[in-house]
């Protein structure tokens, strides 16, 4: 299979830095950094300081990661595939709170301290469990973040949506981390114009979740854009059939039956 590196999601058995690595390694963005040129800029820091429990190491290597090293939020208010691609963002040391999450984790494992990525709604923290109390960083600034604020934060993402248990707040399996990434580049691909890359992300996402029809249907679109309408057909279709009452399905079907005219191959 062309993205099997992707099915040792489910095990675990690979660091999530490694596989969002190879992801940026197979879609050839840009230039970027080599996850050995990452480990170097971790490997300068110089150590902790003596008598220092948990948190305070946590706070000192996050110190170590956006003062020393540089790493920041990404400024702008349009993400572009830069501030997402892994080894980018390694390269330009600024990038979205997902990516920073990984990194900074990636960062901490190097030095032996055990921070965990929640995909949080609005955007991920990090967590780190210290004997019976457990603390959560912002991987945007490197910042603690307090039990009301986790708790505010939700309440202002969700708008009465749903109802803040600290469920909310257990560690994201690995599976669910590389499915963000991948989506997250693929909107940003999409919106770029650059359409075989983010036709790439999808078909790693297929990878991960095959039968998800809102990625089969993202698919068929990325398909007409790259003027392959006979391919876009029968994604459509199985959308249009999997989700009948999705509001886009009312439009894929006008849409379907308007078809005709010449078709091309796709290459």
């Amino acid at each position: 299979m062309q993205y099997s590196f992707l099915q040792q999601c489910e095990e675990e058995l690979v660091p999530t830095v490694e596989i969002l690595w190879e992801i940026s390694r197979r879609l050839n963005l840009a230039e970027g950094e080599s996850l050995a040129d990452f480990r170097q800029q971790v490997e300068q820091f110089g150590g902790f300081s003596e008598n220092l429990e948990l948190p305070q190491k946590v706070a000192q290597i996050s110190q170590f990661f956006y003062r020393q090293l540089g790493y920041s939020d990404a400024p702008e208010s349009w993400i572009k595939a830069q501030r997402i691609a892994i080894d980018q963002v390694a390269a330009y040391r600024t990038g979205v709170p997902l990516v920073m999450a990984v990194l900074l984790q990636e960062c901490a494992q190097h030095h032996n301290l055990d921070l965990q990525v929640v995909d949080f709604p609005g955007y991920p923290l990090l967590k780190l469990v210290d004997e019976q109390k457990t603390y959560f960083v912002d991987p945007q600034s490197g910042e603690f973040v307090r039990y009301q604020e986790v708790m505010e934060r939700f309440e202002d993402v969700m708008e009465g949506d749903a109802e803040f248990c600290w469920d909310w707040a257990e560690p994201t399996p690995q599976k669910n981390l590389v499915e963000a990434y991948l989506t997250e580049l693929k909107h940003c691909l999409m919106a770029e114009a650059r359409y075989e890359k983010a036709l790439q992300c999808v078909q790693m996402l297929l990878t991960l979740q095959p039968d998800d029809p809102y990625e089969i249907r993202d698919r068929g679109y990325l398909f007409e854009e790259l003027d392959c309408q006979h391919v876009a057909v029968d994604d459509y279709q199985y959308f249009v059939d999997q989700c009948p009452d999705d509001p886009s399905a009312e439009l894929l079907k006008l849409q379907l039956e308007s078809y005709a005219g010449p078709q091309h191959l796709f290459h």
